[in-house]
Protein backbone atom coordinates (compact mmCIF):
# COMPACT_ATOMS: atom_id res chain seq x y z
CA UNK A 1 0.00 0.00 0.00
CA UNK A 2 1.76 3.85 -1.11
CA UNK A 3 1.49 6.22 1.41
CA UNK A 4 1.35 9.46 0.89
CA UNK A 5 2.99 12.66 2.10
CA UNK A 6 3.33 16.30 1.78
CA UNK A 7 5.99 18.59 1.37
CA UNK A 8 7.00 18.40 5.01
CA UNK A 9 7.03 14.57 4.51
CA UNK A 10 3.95 14.12 7.22
CA UNK A 11 1.51 11.22 6.23
CA UNK A 12 -1.54 11.91 4.72
CA UNK A 13 -4.55 9.64 5.27
CA UNK A 14 -7.45 10.23 4.08
CA UNK A 15 -8.36 10.78 0.61
CA UNK A 16 -9.82 14.52 1.22
CA UNK A 17 -6.47 14.95 2.87
CA UNK A 18 -4.70 13.79 0.12
CA UNK A 19 -5.98 16.06 -2.36
CA UNK A 20 -5.16 19.41 -0.26
CA UNK A 21 -1.57 17.75 0.44
CA UNK A 22 -0.87 17.58 -3.32
CA UNK A 23 -1.75 20.83 -3.98
CA UNK A 24 1.60 22.25 -2.52
CA UNK A 25 3.61 20.02 -4.67
CA UNK A 26 0.77 20.76 -7.73
CA UNK A 27 0.99 23.90 -7.37
CA UNK A 28 4.91 24.61 -7.75
CA UNK A 29 5.43 21.51 -9.95
CA UNK A 30 2.68 20.55 -12.07
CA UNK A 31 0.28 23.78 -12.90
CA UNK A 32 2.85 25.73 -15.06
CA UNK A 33 2.69 24.08 -18.31
CA UNK A 34 2.45 25.36 -21.43
CA UNK A 35 -0.56 27.19 -23.20
CA UNK A 36 -0.84 25.35 -26.15
CA UNK A 37 -1.66 21.95 -25.24
CA UNK A 38 -1.25 21.63 -21.64
CA UNK A 39 -3.59 24.03 -19.88
CA UNK A 40 -4.84 22.23 -16.12
CA UNK A 41 -8.01 20.91 -16.73
CA UNK A 42 -10.47 20.26 -13.54
CA UNK A 43 -11.12 16.90 -12.97
CA UNK A 44 -15.11 17.62 -13.05
CA UNK A 45 -15.09 18.81 -16.25
CA UNK A 46 -16.42 16.70 -19.06
CA UNK A 47 -17.47 17.07 -22.28
CA UNK A 48 -14.31 18.80 -23.58
CA UNK A 49 -14.28 19.88 -27.44
CA UNK A 50 -11.71 21.71 -29.02
CA UNK A 51 -11.76 24.11 -26.13
CA UNK A 52 -15.10 24.27 -25.19
CA UNK A 53 -17.14 22.90 -22.86
CA UNK A 54 -20.12 21.20 -24.60
CA UNK A 55 -23.17 21.42 -23.68
CA UNK A 56 -25.42 17.97 -24.05
CA UNK A 57 -28.80 19.12 -22.64
CA UNK A 58 -29.78 21.06 -26.32
CA UNK A 59 -28.14 18.06 -28.22
CA UNK A 60 -30.42 15.15 -29.48
CA UNK A 61 -29.94 11.41 -28.59
CA UNK A 62 -27.58 10.27 -31.49
CA UNK A 63 -25.57 13.10 -30.50
CA UNK A 64 -25.19 12.34 -27.01
CA UNK A 65 -24.37 8.87 -28.00
CA UNK A 66 -21.55 10.20 -29.76
CA UNK A 67 -20.66 12.44 -27.64
CA UNK A 68 -20.56 9.89 -24.43
CA UNK A 69 -18.26 7.96 -26.37
CA UNK A 70 -15.88 10.53 -26.69
CA UNK A 71 -16.67 11.48 -22.75
CA UNK A 72 -14.81 8.10 -21.99
CA UNK A 73 -11.69 8.84 -23.51
CA UNK A 74 -11.63 12.57 -22.17
CA UNK A 75 -12.43 11.17 -18.68
CA UNK A 76 -9.51 8.95 -18.32
CA UNK A 77 -6.82 9.39 -15.82
CA UNK A 78 -3.46 7.90 -15.87
CA UNK A 79 -1.19 7.68 -12.89
CA UNK A 80 2.58 7.13 -13.35
CA UNK A 81 4.96 6.15 -10.46
CA UNK A 82 8.27 8.06 -11.13
CA UNK A 83 10.93 5.99 -9.04
CA UNK A 84 14.69 6.72 -9.47
CA UNK A 85 14.23 10.44 -9.86
CA UNK A 86 17.77 12.07 -9.68
CA UNK A 87 19.19 15.52 -10.67
CA UNK A 88 22.74 17.02 -10.84
CA UNK A 89 22.87 17.70 -6.96
CA UNK A 90 21.99 13.76 -6.13
CA UNK A 91 18.92 11.62 -5.81
CA UNK A 92 15.05 12.53 -4.67
CA UNK A 93 14.38 10.98 -1.62
CA UNK A 94 10.93 10.04 -2.46
CA UNK A 95 9.11 8.57 -5.20
CA UNK A 96 6.34 10.64 -6.69
CA UNK A 97 2.78 10.00 -8.56
CA UNK A 98 2.02 12.03 -11.37
CA UNK A 99 -1.84 11.97 -12.69
CA UNK A 100 -2.01 13.34 -16.31
CA UNK A 101 -5.03 13.55 -18.75
CA UNK A 102 -5.25 10.65 -21.32
CA UNK A 103 -6.76 12.91 -24.07
CA UNK A 104 -4.97 16.09 -22.95
CA UNK A 105 -1.42 15.43 -21.84
CA UNK A 106 1.44 13.16 -22.86
CA UNK A 107 5.02 11.89 -22.40
CA UNK A 108 6.47 15.68 -22.61
CA UNK A 109 4.52 16.83 -20.02
CA UNK A 110 5.79 13.82 -17.66
CA UNK A 111 9.19 15.35 -18.53
CA UNK A 112 8.52 18.97 -17.82
CA UNK A 113 6.73 18.10 -14.62
CA UNK A 114 9.77 16.32 -13.21
CA UNK A 115 12.30 19.21 -14.32
CA UNK A 116 10.09 20.82 -11.89
CA UNK A 117 10.07 18.53 -9.17
CA UNK A 118 13.83 18.70 -9.82
CA UNK A 119 14.29 22.30 -8.97
CA UNK A 120 11.69 22.54 -6.41
CA UNK A 121 13.78 19.86 -4.41
CA UNK A 122 17.28 21.65 -5.44
CA UNK A 123 18.76 18.63 -7.02
CA UNK A 124 19.38 20.59 -10.50
CA UNK A 125 19.60 23.85 -11.66
CA UNK A 126 18.64 22.99 -15.30
CA UNK A 127 15.78 23.50 -17.21
CA UNK A 128 14.03 20.90 -19.70
CA UNK A 129 15.88 23.26 -22.51
CA UNK A 130 19.27 22.73 -21.29
CA UNK A 131 20.79 19.44 -22.66
CA UNK A 132 19.56 16.48 -25.10
CA UNK A 133 17.52 14.18 -23.73
CA UNK A 134 15.90 11.06 -24.52
CA UNK A 135 12.66 9.16 -23.11
CA UNK A 136 11.60 5.42 -23.27
CA UNK A 137 7.98 4.39 -23.59
CA UNK A 138 6.57 1.08 -24.14
CA UNK A 139 10.13 -0.42 -25.89
CA UNK A 140 10.11 3.04 -28.23
CA UNK A 141 12.76 5.80 -27.81
CA UNK A 142 11.99 9.10 -28.72
CA UNK A 143 14.45 12.09 -28.58
CA UNK A 144 14.85 15.75 -27.58
CA UNK A 145 16.38 18.76 -28.98
CA UNK A 146 16.58 17.28 -32.83
CA UNK A 147 14.04 20.53 -33.91
CA UNK A 148 14.13 23.95 -33.10
CA UNK A 149 11.58 27.09 -33.62
CA UNK A 150 12.96 29.85 -36.03
CA UNK A 151 12.47 33.52 -35.72
CA UNK A 152 9.09 35.59 -34.05
CA UNK A 153 6.66 33.14 -35.41
CA UNK A 154 7.96 30.14 -33.99
CA UNK A 155 7.49 28.00 -36.38
CA UNK A 156 9.69 24.60 -36.04
CA UNK A 157 12.32 24.33 -38.66
CA UNK A 158 10.92 20.95 -40.11
CA UNK A 159 8.12 18.47 -39.63
CA UNK A 160 8.40 16.26 -36.29
CA UNK A 161 9.63 12.71 -37.33
CA UNK A 162 8.25 9.52 -35.19
CA UNK A 163 10.74 9.56 -33.32
CA UNK A 164 10.55 13.69 -31.96
CA UNK A 165 9.43 14.84 -29.24
CA UNK A 166 9.23 18.49 -28.11
CA UNK A 167 6.75 21.46 -27.19
CA UNK A 168 5.38 21.09 -30.72
CA UNK A 169 4.82 17.03 -30.67
CA UNK A 170 3.95 15.99 -27.21
CA UNK A 171 3.72 12.64 -27.59
CA UNK A 172 -0.11 13.01 -26.17
CA UNK A 173 -1.25 9.38 -24.61
CA UNK A 174 -3.97 8.84 -27.24
CA UNK A 175 -1.98 9.78 -30.06
CA UNK A 176 0.63 6.78 -29.51
CA UNK A 177 0.90 3.97 -31.55
CA UNK A 178 0.09 1.47 -29.09
CA UNK A 179 -2.58 2.16 -26.77
CA UNK A 180 -1.87 2.76 -23.01
CA UNK A 181 -2.55 -0.40 -21.13
CA UNK A 182 -1.25 -0.81 -17.20
CA UNK A 183 2.21 -1.79 -16.46
CA UNK A 184 3.80 -0.56 -19.36
CA UNK A 185 7.55 1.29 -18.80
CA UNK A 186 9.52 4.13 -19.56
CA UNK A 187 12.83 5.62 -19.06
CA UNK A 188 14.07 8.72 -19.01
CA UNK A 189 17.78 9.89 -19.68
CA UNK A 190 20.09 12.86 -20.04
CA UNK A 191 23.19 15.19 -18.92
CA UNK A 192 20.70 17.16 -16.15
CA UNK A 193 18.32 14.28 -14.77
CA UNK A 194 17.37 10.85 -15.39
CA UNK A 195 14.72 8.59 -13.74
CA UNK A 196 12.49 5.43 -14.18
CA UNK A 197 8.45 5.42 -15.06
CA UNK A 198 5.58 3.30 -14.88
CA UNK A 199 2.10 3.45 -15.91
CA UNK A 200 0.26 2.23 -12.82
CA UNK A 201 -3.27 2.72 -13.72
CA UNK A 202 -5.99 4.46 -16.10
CA UNK A 203 -8.27 5.35 -13.99
CA UNK A 204 -12.35 7.20 -15.08
CA UNK A 205 -11.80 11.01 -13.00
CA UNK A 206 -13.25 11.36 -9.70
CA UNK A 207 -15.77 13.54 -9.24
CA UNK A 208 -15.91 16.41 -6.79
CA UNK A 209 -17.61 16.14 -3.72
CA UNK A 210 -19.10 18.51 -1.74
CA UNK A 211 -16.11 18.02 1.13
CA UNK A 212 -13.43 18.38 -1.48
CA UNK A 213 -12.67 20.49 -3.82
CA UNK A 214 -11.93 19.43 -7.59
CA UNK A 215 -8.74 17.77 -8.56
CA UNK A 216 -6.87 19.30 -11.26
CA UNK A 217 -4.99 17.50 -13.80
CA UNK A 218 -1.84 17.58 -13.83
CA UNK A 219 -1.63 16.20 -10.27
CA UNK A 220 1.24 14.98 -8.39
CA UNK A 221 1.55 13.20 -5.29
CA UNK A 222 5.15 12.62 -2.61
CA UNK A 223 5.04 9.02 -2.00
CA UNK A 224 6.36 8.55 1.29
CA UNK A 225 9.55 6.52 1.64
CA UNK A 226 8.95 3.37 3.65
CA UNK A 227 11.99 1.48 3.45
CA UNK A 228 13.89 0.82 6.21
CA UNK A 229 17.52 2.92 7.23
CA UNK A 230 18.95 -0.70 8.17
CA UNK A 231 20.78 -3.36 6.72
CA UNK A 232 18.02 -5.97 5.65
CA UNK A 233 16.59 -7.97 3.44
CA UNK A 234 12.85 -6.13 4.63
CA UNK A 235 12.49 -4.67 1.20
CA UNK A 236 11.83 -7.53 -0.60
CA UNK A 237 9.66 -10.31 -0.70
CA UNK A 238 9.47 -14.05 0.01
CA UNK A 239 8.74 -15.16 -3.40
CA UNK A 240 11.03 -12.49 -5.26
CA UNK A 241 13.98 -14.35 -2.86
CA UNK A 242 12.94 -17.46 -4.11
CA UNK A 243 12.75 -16.09 -8.04
CA UNK A 244 16.36 -14.09 -7.69
CA UNK A 245 17.81 -17.52 -5.86
CA UNK A 246 16.27 -19.48 -8.95
CA UNK A 247 17.58 -17.08 -11.36
CA UNK A 248 21.17 -16.73 -10.15
CA UNK A 249 21.54 -20.56 -10.46
CA UNK A 250 20.38 -19.74 -14.13
CA UNK A 251 22.75 -17.30 -14.62
CA UNK A 252 25.51 -19.46 -13.55
CA UNK A 253 25.21 -22.42 -15.42
CA UNK A 254 24.54 -19.81 -18.34
CA UNK A 255 28.25 -18.46 -17.59
CA UNK A 256 29.85 -21.52 -17.55
CA UNK A 257 28.61 -22.76 -20.63
CA UNK A 258 29.98 -21.74 -24.17
CA UNK A 259 26.76 -19.55 -24.80
CA UNK A 260 28.62 -16.75 -26.72
CA UNK A 261 31.10 -16.38 -29.02
CA UNK A 262 35.10 -14.94 -29.13
CA UNK A 263 36.87 -14.00 -31.90
CA UNK A 264 39.85 -16.26 -33.38
CA UNK A 265 42.41 -15.84 -35.79
CA UNK A 266 43.10 -19.42 -37.29
CA UNK A 267 44.92 -18.90 -41.40
CA UNK A 268 44.44 -22.93 -41.26
CA UNK A 269 40.88 -22.96 -40.58
CA UNK A 270 39.64 -19.55 -41.85
CA UNK A 271 37.42 -19.65 -39.04
CA UNK A 272 36.52 -16.03 -37.48
CA UNK A 273 34.64 -17.20 -33.92
CA UNK A 274 34.84 -19.77 -32.07
CA UNK A 275 32.54 -20.90 -29.03
CA UNK A 276 33.30 -19.64 -25.45
CA UNK A 277 32.20 -18.81 -22.27
CA UNK A 278 29.91 -15.17 -21.79
CA UNK A 279 32.10 -12.54 -20.39
CA UNK A 280 30.04 -10.54 -17.19
CA UNK A 281 28.66 -7.46 -18.15
CA UNK A 282 30.15 -4.48 -17.18
CA UNK A 283 29.65 -2.85 -13.95
CA UNK A 284 27.45 0.62 -13.81
CA UNK A 285 24.46 0.67 -11.84
CA UNK A 286 25.47 -2.31 -9.32
CA UNK A 287 28.37 0.72 -8.30
CA UNK A 288 26.00 3.43 -7.18
CA UNK A 289 24.62 0.58 -5.16
CA UNK A 290 27.58 -0.64 -3.42
CA UNK A 291 29.52 3.17 -3.00
CA UNK A 292 26.26 4.05 -1.22
CA UNK A 293 26.94 0.99 1.39
CA UNK A 294 30.25 1.22 1.56
CA UNK A 295 30.41 4.99 2.27
CA UNK A 296 27.78 4.05 4.93
CA UNK A 297 30.30 2.05 6.32
CA UNK A 298 28.49 -1.22 5.90
CA UNK A 299 30.08 -4.16 5.87
CA UNK A 300 30.73 -6.58 2.79
CA UNK A 301 29.49 -9.78 4.04
CA UNK A 302 26.36 -8.31 5.66
CA UNK A 303 25.65 -5.84 3.05
CA UNK A 304 25.64 -9.30 0.04
CA UNK A 305 23.27 -11.21 2.19
CA UNK A 306 20.63 -8.63 2.58
CA UNK A 307 20.80 -6.36 -0.61
CA UNK A 308 22.90 -7.38 -3.56
CA UNK A 309 22.08 -10.87 -3.87
CA UNK A 310 19.03 -9.93 -4.83
CA UNK A 311 19.51 -7.59 -6.67
CA UNK A 312 23.24 -8.94 -8.91
CA UNK A 313 21.43 -11.54 -9.85
CA UNK A 314 23.98 -12.23 -12.61
CA UNK A 315 26.61 -11.87 -10.72
CA UNK A 316 28.40 -14.05 -8.66
CA UNK A 317 29.32 -13.47 -4.40
CA UNK A 318 33.34 -13.76 -5.31
CA UNK A 319 32.99 -11.51 -8.00
CA UNK A 320 31.04 -8.71 -5.97
CA UNK A 321 33.30 -8.76 -3.53
CA UNK A 322 36.78 -8.42 -5.68
CA UNK A 323 35.02 -5.47 -7.06
CA UNK A 324 33.79 -4.47 -3.46
CA UNK A 325 37.38 -4.08 -2.16
CA UNK A 326 39.11 -2.38 -5.59
CA UNK A 327 36.10 0.56 -5.21
CA UNK A 328 37.30 1.18 -1.89
CA UNK A 329 40.41 2.13 -3.51
CA UNK A 330 39.10 4.32 -5.83
CA UNK A 331 38.75 7.63 -3.89
CA UNK A 332 38.34 9.52 -6.94
CA UNK A 333 35.18 7.94 -7.97
CA UNK A 334 33.46 6.15 -4.05
CA UNK A 335 33.85 10.07 -2.88
CA UNK A 336 30.91 11.08 -5.07
CA UNK A 337 27.88 8.21 -3.97
CA UNK A 338 25.66 9.83 -1.76
CA UNK A 339 27.20 13.28 -0.84
CA UNK A 340 25.43 15.14 1.53
CA UNK A 341 23.55 12.11 3.17
CA UNK A 342 23.56 10.73 6.01
CA UNK A 343 24.77 7.00 6.49
CA UNK A 344 20.93 5.87 7.17
CA UNK A 345 19.78 7.85 4.14
CA UNK A 346 22.85 6.22 1.89
CA UNK A 347 21.26 2.39 3.07
CA UNK A 348 17.68 3.47 2.67
CA UNK A 349 19.01 4.95 -1.04
CA UNK A 350 21.06 2.13 -1.97
CA UNK A 351 18.14 -0.57 -0.99
CA UNK A 352 15.71 1.93 -3.21
CA UNK A 353 18.17 1.03 -5.94
CA UNK A 354 18.24 -2.09 -5.51
CA UNK A 355 14.74 -3.07 -5.76
CA UNK A 356 14.57 -1.02 -8.79
CA UNK A 357 17.21 -3.22 -10.16
CA UNK A 358 16.05 -6.40 -8.85
CA UNK A 359 12.77 -5.53 -10.69
CA UNK A 360 14.38 -5.22 -14.12
CA UNK A 361 16.76 -8.56 -13.47
CA UNK A 362 13.58 -10.01 -12.70
CA UNK A 363 12.28 -9.42 -16.11
CA UNK A 364 15.49 -10.52 -18.34
CA UNK A 365 16.78 -14.05 -18.76
CA UNK A 366 19.89 -15.21 -19.66
CA UNK A 367 20.05 -16.05 -23.91
CA UNK A 368 22.55 -18.12 -25.71
CA UNK A 369 24.47 -15.30 -27.97
CA UNK A 370 24.31 -15.09 -31.60
CA UNK A 371 27.12 -15.64 -34.20
CA UNK A 372 28.17 -11.59 -34.31
CA UNK A 373 27.78 -12.02 -38.68
CA UNK A 374 24.35 -13.39 -38.08
CA UNK A 375 22.75 -9.86 -39.30
CA UNK A 376 25.79 -9.02 -42.19
CA UNK A 377 25.16 -7.96 -45.38
CA UNK A 378 28.54 -8.69 -46.49
CA UNK A 379 28.91 -11.79 -48.65
CA UNK A 380 32.72 -12.85 -47.15
CA UNK A 381 31.07 -12.07 -43.61
CA UNK A 382 28.48 -14.26 -44.04
CA UNK A 383 30.56 -16.95 -45.39
CA UNK A 384 32.62 -16.98 -42.20
CA UNK A 385 29.50 -16.86 -40.35
CA UNK A 386 28.48 -20.43 -42.16
CA UNK A 387 32.02 -21.83 -42.28
CA UNK A 388 31.94 -21.29 -38.10
CA UNK A 389 28.34 -22.77 -37.39
CA UNK A 390 29.19 -25.46 -39.72
CA UNK A 391 32.34 -26.72 -37.55
CA UNK A 392 30.39 -26.08 -34.17
CA UNK A 393 27.75 -28.51 -35.43
CA UNK A 394 29.82 -30.75 -36.61
CA UNK A 395 32.04 -31.06 -33.17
Amino acid sequence: MVTRVDDNDTVVESTSDIAGAAVACTAQVATAVSSNTKAAVPAAVSNEENGAIIDNSNNNNSNNNNSSNNNNNNNKVCRFLITNLQGGYGYANNDYHIDLMQSKHGLYDIVEIVFRILAKEGLTTDSIYSHLWNISFNKKMYKNGWRYQIGITHEWNRPPKDTDIDEGEPRLFSGLETPLQEGQKGKFGGESASFHYVLESITDVSPASKDSQAVTYPHVVKIANTISFQVEDDWVTPSQKLQCNKLRETWVKFYSGNNSWKQVRDDHTRRAFIRGKPCAPVWQDELKIMGLLINADCKFKKSWNNIMQYAFVDRTESACSMRWYQLKKEDYRLKWYGRGKSAAEKISLAKRLAKSMMEVKLERMPKRECHPYANARDKVLREYMERDLAYENGH
